[in-house]
């Protein structure tokens, strides 16, 4: 059964909604009008140790006995297809990571009631006789009625077989217990402990309990250092710091952290009390929250039409129908009763769906309604208590928006999904962007980013508002698949990019040019996406930048990747290639320039030698003049007897020559040495000694072939990738 199908074991996939180690889940549709599950298609190749079906198949049999409570519950599964796979219930509703992202840590009774839930989530799960093995903020669900752990039931059928030990172990790094990275030979559910202190860390303070930039030296404190629960509340930090112990003897039992975390003794009631009261619990600290709003849908997009009061209105508008019923100043609402007015800019406003288009025809108005404490106050007393609203994410109104202008958006696309995707008066449907990246004149990569954007957030705020794109065959009120599907290769192309720069960066910092920074990109997933759009013109700024390499420098790029490498993929390699390719043009440029200078100081030197040799020239034949004039005046003073030697005269007429002769030497010699030295430039004009310009040219010279070998060396360090890699 491949992922293209349409049906796996009577559950019609709708679409894909993740990909991990194991397979790619999927969002299906149940047999028989069941409802929403998720479906997970595992990759098993055909010499996959003959062990995995038996194993596979004992792990869903033991995880279909775990009470439904704080866990996806397992639905169906087929450990001997083709393409083995496993149905479990689908939970609307964002991951604890992704929670934590969006909105910050956990505090007093959010904190506590994920406590709680996960605890009980491990015991059930434990006493059915499965270890989780992955437990982590991404596969913890923060569902309508409290945290869910899911995709456990299968990790031991993967890791336990040679196929996979072979190559990787199961888990996320900062999760992993110790005994795991020294390969223990036997796990207990004492890993799964380790890694709920871990999640607990996480949760309240945004932080791991083991960081480090390298994953070295992540391994390294996990293995020697003591965790950071230092964003711990008191309550909490001993029972985690216990669960984080080096030695898995050392932790208390998922069922002892349940008993604790519930008030009682780690020996108190059996698992069966903990587990119900676990359940309990959990569901009282949710109804005894300091601030008590039931909990409410993420996806509110999905409310029916018969959670409004009249058919014929969009879902999250009271209609105009109730309001001829109720008056003008009072509507009737969900809940029956009439209700007063909301103003908002000035006008009065009987439902929240009239109040999401008043907002949208003002972005500022609505955002300065949710930056302002009292306002969102207001709103919310209005919403909840007045017209017992239900359908609108409370942490929207009683948390300080990180960015009110999103808020207000996602306050809008929640009441009135109907309406077109507008930000700051620009429609920002899917086909206006697309358009928009297809006719920009400006290179994706060299679009100014915001550090403090989150695309990915702002996406899957405009993917919950109805599709207007009859190209797209979105279901009515289901948003924009199309979007969604960007999401999630916005997401797979960040991740590949991850993996496939990583030895150009540990390359480009050791090069000694100071291009250490080159490839430590910080991704803006924005580019990503226009990249997908518009996968067409992405290619022809790639093309681009490979030509504009000389060939000596474009045959160390890496190749493209293979045929079947899908478009995230794709797109991700071509990142790399596009900043490598900037990196090189850089050294390639350089390299050109210091063959430029070292070629223009030889030429002065071999110059300055020749003029050195011709200046040498004047003094050998002032010498001989000398030389001369010496043996003249001799000869003149042994003249025939009788005659008196005129020595002043001789002396005088001597010194005459050689003046002469030296000065005429002089300027033959310096006119020869300035010929030689016209077509050269002096690096050193401001030096006058001759011989003070030869050692620094030469000295000049062994610098820049020093310079020269490093670049060349840096090219033949570079990292070789085969289209399979």
């Amino acid at each position: 059964m491949s992922a293209q199908d349409t049906e796996v074991g009577g559950y019609r996939l709708i679409r894909e909604i993740g990909r991990g180690g194991f397979g790619s889940v999927h969002l299906a549709e149940a047999p028989g009008g069941g409802g929403l599950a998720a479906v997970k298609l595992l990759h098993v190749a055909p010499d996959t140790d003959p062990r995995f079906a038996r194993m596979f198949a004992d792990e869903v049999d033991a995880a279909r006995r775990i009470s439904p409570f704080c866990v996806a519950q397992i639905l169906d599964a087929d450990p001997h297809a083709d393409q083995p796979w496993i149905a479990s219930e689908y939970i609307e509703g964002r991951t604890l990571a992704e929670e934590i992202r969006a909105d910050g840590p956990r505090t007093g009774a959010d904190l506590q009631r994920l406590a709680v839930s996960t605890a009980t989530a491990l015991t059930a799960i434990h006493r059915a006789g499965i270890v989780h093995r992955d437990l982590k903020p991404q596969n913890i669900m923060m569902a309508p009625d409290g945290p869910r752990v899911i995709d456990f039931g299968i990790a031991r059928a993967f890791e336990e077989t040679a196929r996979f030990t072979a190559t990787a172990k199961i888990g996320t790094l900062h999760y992993m217990a110790p005994e795991r990275l020294d390969d223990a030979p036997h796990l207990t559910p004492a890993i799964d402990v380790f890694a709920w202190g871990a999640v607990i860390v996480y949760a309240a303070s945004g932080r791991h309990a083991f960081s480090g930039d390298r994953q070295t030296a992540v391994v390294k404190r996990i293995l020697m250092d003591e965790p950071d629960c230092s964003g711990v509340p008191d309550e909490l930090r001993d029972l985690v710091a216990r669960c984080l112990a080096k030695d898995p003897e050392d932790r208390p039992s998922a069922h002892r952290v349940l008993n604790t975390l519930l008030g009682f003794s780690e020996d108190g009631p059996d698992v069966d009390t903990a587990l119900n009261r676990g359940n309990t619990a959990a569901t009282r600290v949710m109804a005894t929250d300091a601030d008590p709003l039931p909990p409410t849908r993420w996806e509110t997009g999905k409310v029916t039409r018969e959670d409004t009061a009249s058919p014929s209105v969009p879902a999250g508008d009271s209609g105009a129908e109730e309001e001829e019923e109720a008056g003008p100043d009072r509507t009737a609402t969900p809940s029956g009763p009439a209700s007063p007015p909301y103003r908002f800019a000035g006008r009065l406003h009987h439902g929240v769906g009239e109040l999401a288009e008043a907002m949208t025809a003002d972005m500022d108005a609505a955002a300065e309604v949710f930056a302002d404490a009292d306002e969102r106050a207001a709103l919310a007393a209005w919403i909840i208590e007045d017209l017992g609203d239900t359908r609108i994410d409370r942490s929207l109104l009683r948390k300080p928006p990180k960015d009110p202008d999103h808020t207000a958006l996602i306050f809008i696309a929640q009441a009135r999904p109907d309406l077109p995707p507008v930000f700051e008066g620009e429609d920002m449907s899917l086909s206006r962007f697309r358009e928009e990246c297809e006719n920009e004149a400006l290179d994706p990569l060299d679009e100014p980013v915001d550090p403090d954007a989150d695309p990915i957030e702002f996406m899957k705020i405009l993917a919950a508002y109805e599709c207007r794109d009859p190209e797209h065959g979105c279901a009515p009120r289901s948003g924009c698949a199309e979007l969604r599907t960007l999401i999630e290769d916005v997401r797979s192309a960040t991740s590949a990019f991850e993996d496939i720069r990583h030895p150009y960066r540990t390359w480009a910092q050791g090069s000694e040019h100071g291009k250490e920074e080159a490839f430590d990109l910080q991704v803006a997933e924005v580019m990503f996406a226009r990249a997908l759009l518009t996968p067409e013109r992405w290619r022809r700024l790639v093309d681009e930048d490979r030509a504009s390499l000389e060939k000596e420098w474009r045959s160390t790029l890496p190749p493209d990747p293979p045929h079947d490498a899908t478009l995230p993929e794709r797109v991700a390699h071509d990142l790399v290639v596009r900043l490598l390719c900037r990196v090189l043009r850089d050294l390639a440029t350089r390299h050109t320039e210091l063959n430029a200078k070292k070629t223009r100081l030889e030429e002065f030197v071999a110059a300055r030698r020749k003029a050195n040799e011709a200046l040498s020239n004047e003094g050998v034949g002032v010498g001989f003049f000398l030389a001369a004039i010496v043996f003249g005046l001799v000869g003149w003073m042994r003249l025939a007897p009788g005659q008196e030697p005129r020595i002043g005269e001789a002396t005088l007429a001597a010194i005459v020559a050689l003046i002469v002769t030296v000065s005429a030497t002089m300027i033959d010699s310096s006119a020869k040495a300035k010929a030689i030295l016209k077509d050269v430039t002096d690096p050193y004009a401001h030096v006058k000694d001759p011989k003070e310009k030869l050692r620094r040219a030469n000295q000049a010279i062994g610098s820049v072939i020093r310079e020269i070998r490093k670049l060349d060396t840096a090219r033949k360090k570079l990292p070789r990738r085969s289209r399979n890699t």
